[in-house]
């Protein structure tokens, strides 16, 4: 069965997301560039480093922003199928031809003259190379991404549920203390024993609405933790004092 996929007018851009890929871009064309610079020495540093910025900067725009256009797969954000590979394709290629064109014109010549042929065959090779590595390294760092988010949500799941397991251990407790004392109140404090009922009912009431909702306001939490507090301060007197901020 194919991946499901997300429509590309629901898929947000993430610009930090995009900027941290562009960075990164960048400091890979520069380690690209440093090695065509130690190859061949006598050749100006300049000449590799603006054209290795050049290309792999229309590379990364061509591929990262072009995968928003087509329909994407949920775990990598990528095009799914035969897209994800056609678009790799056109944006090494397309990168290599605009980007070529940029530097060309930063420094003054073409290409693609005949004096420069020789040397056209290597810049390819190593725009092809480099464009499938840093692909490869952006593909496996979204899906990295992907399944580090869905881990997380899980995780927080769990937590929720452990919470849940809790909550129904420590209130049958609570509730049977809370009885027996009030049977107690009933005869030796009646005022107290009101007290504590009243209190009961507000508490009930509120652990029963929370029950009934996944998330509730922070207001609600603390009417539900004063309630708690003050069926506990019945119990146990002036031992108890307590504050809420």
């Amino acid at each position: 069965a194919e991946p499901p996929l997300q429509d590309p007018r629901a898929m947000k851009i993430d610009w930090l997301n995009k900027l941290a890929f562009l960075l990164q871009t960048l400091a890979f064309c520069l380690m690209v560039a440093t090695i065509q610079y130690a190859i061949r020495p006598e050749r100006s540093y300049e000449l590799p480093v603006v054209y290795s910025l050049c290309i792999g900067t229309c590379m990364w725009a061509l591929v990262d922003f072009g995968r928003h256009a087509f329909p994407s797969a949920r775990e990598t954000g990528w095009p799914a199928v035969r897209r994800g590979w056609l678009l790799p394709l056109g944006g090494i290629i397309g990168g290599f031809l605009l980007g070529a064109s940029l530097g060309d014109q930063w420094f003054g010549w073409s290409s693609w003259d005949m004096r420069a042929r020789p040397q056209l065959g290597g810049s390819i090779i190593i725009t092809a190379v480099a464009g499938v590595a840093a692909t490869y390294y952006f593909y496996t760092r979204s899906q990295a991404g992907y399944f580090e988010r869905q881990m997380a949500h899980a995780r927080r799941l769990a937590s929720e549920a452990r919470l849940k397991l809790l909550e129904t251990q420590l209130e049958p407790h609570m509730m049977f203390n809370t009885l027996a004392n009030l049977r107690v109140l009933i005869g030796t404090d009646p005022a107290r024993a009101q007290d504590m009922l009243d209190r009961m009912i507000a508490y009930l009431r509120a652990t029963l609405g929370a029950s009934r909702n996944s998330t509730h306001p922070l207001q609600a939490e603390f009417d539900r933790l004063q309630d708690y507090l003050e069926l506990m301060a019945v119990r146990m007197g002036p031992r108890l004092h307590y504050t809420l901020d």
